[in-house]
């Protein structure tokens, strides 16, 4: 496709937080565009864009939580969250933002804040196809150390899989309660989607391949016992974690990072102890 989108390909430079040293999974960056003024073709490069590669970069955007919305539903429908599972979101009239910070809306900094360390793909709580969710995350004040986002390629842990280890896993299920979810701890159970159930050999619903899909460790497995399901998620997360399939972002001001939770995990990889940090999050269930 011919347009005027310019991108890198090529693996960037980029360094985690102390304790992940080595994680350098490219993601493709788009440069000198401007999401509010994007012809359809342009934005169809970039929508194509997020499931081939997992998770993009667009640098240097200037959105309003507007505007932020608008481009989200250019995705498709944006996902409303009950506000029990929004974390500490006071834009009321923005439903479908969440506020990721550890400034609270006093103003006063939450301290040593640790939240969404874990790996982890939002929307798994939803039933396919509503778990096919693409996340849109916006940077507007970054620490100057620590605070990487790691990514986890789930087509490239899949296919890494030693064959045994694959057809263990071909016919058996993730269940996922949201109950079990850590960040959704202090919810409200009025605010709490059903359980949901997904094959960990899981087939992308567009690209077909197949991606290793359990959501987190904290799931159980369709008719294991809970103790055995936990010995083989941890197998399944010793996969994932591998190096070479880990993309660690270093933000800067103005960032909007996209991904689809399909094909990735990801988590904060937080090191930035007390200073603040601000982004706004949106997710779309991808049309």
């Amino acid at each position: 496709m011919n347009t005027n989108l310019e991108t890198t390909k090529e693996r960037p430079t980029v360094k985690s937080s102390e304790a992940f040293p080595n994680y350098t999974l490219p993601c493709r960056i788009f440069e000198n565009v401007d999401v509010k003024n994007l012809t359809q073709e342009e934005f169809e490069e970039i929508r194509k864009a997020v499931p081939q590669n997992g998770v993009i970069l667009i640098k240097n955007q200037h959105l309003s939580l507007d505007e932020l919305v608008a481009w989200t539903k250019r995705f498709g429908e944006p996902v409303e969250l009950a506000d029990g599972l929004r974390f500490n979101n006071f834009h009321k009239e923005y439903p479908e933002v969440t506020r990721i910070s550890n400034i609270l809306p006093s103003g006063e900094l939450l301290q040593n804040y640790s939240g969404a360390e874990y790996w982890h793909s939002d929307g798994d709580f939803w039933q396919a196809p509503k778990n096919y969710v693409f996340s849109c995350l916006y940077a507007e004040k970054v620490p100057p150390k620590g605070g990487e986002t790691g990514f986890a390629d789930l087509r490239l842990a899949y296919n890494g899989l030693k064959q045994e280890l694959k057809d263990k896993i071909k016919n058996l299920r993730v269940w996922v309660s949201p109950k079990n979810i850590p960040d959704f701890e202090g919810a409200k159970d009025d605010e709490l989607p059903p359980d949901a159930y997904h094959n960990i050999a899981y087939l992308h619903p567009e690209t077909q391949l197949l991606c290793l899909y359990f959501g987190c460790t904290a799931s159980d497995i369709e008719g294991l016992s809970r103790e055995d399901g936990q010995i083989l998620l941890k197998e399944l997360m010793a996969e994932v974690e591998k190096d070479e399939y880990i993309y660690a972002h270093k933000w800067s001001p103005n960032d909007l990072l996209i991904w689809d939770n399909t094909s990735t995990m990801h988590r904060s990889l937080g090191g930035y102890g007390n200073y603040p940090r601000l982004m706004y999050r949106t997710q779309a269930y991808v049309k």
